[in-house]
């Protein structure tokens, strides 16, 4: 019993990280495709962009910044050029800090066609 216990937490911890990374990574995808879908419509608006990610993230609630939003298109925007909306977070993880172990970056990116 007194060797099974700890197991048991390691366990149930790595069980909760595993859920919040998987969360995560769905927030910060939702916001890169958010900010792609406005990205296509307004391709000059890069600060634009970006809120428009820390906003979608912030609704789920997620706390994103402006530095962790990467926006890269063509130098001159055009109809029917690519857009790419890159978006870097790291997570903390309860299995990392107990054992004294980096986090997790998690990375996300969506491309859309300017129209």
């Amino acid at each position: 019993m007194a060797v099974a216990f700890p197991l048991v937490l390691l366990l149930v911890a790595g069980a909760l990280d595993l859920a919040h990374v998987y969360s995560v990574g769905g927030i910060v995808a939702n916001a890169a495709r958010e900010g792609a879908r406005y990205g296509a419509t307004q391709p000059n608006d890069s600060s634009g962009i970006q809120n428009r990610v820390v906003q979608e993230a912030a609704g789920a609630p997620l706390t994103l910044t402006a530095g962790e939003v990467h926006v890269a298109s063509d130098p001159d925007p055009s109809s029917g050029s690519a857009l790419t909306v890159e978006v870097t977070h790291d997570v903390d993880l309860l299995l990392a800090q107990g054992l004294g172990l980096g986090g997790l970056t998690i990375r996300r990116h969506a491309t859309m066609v300017i129209f």
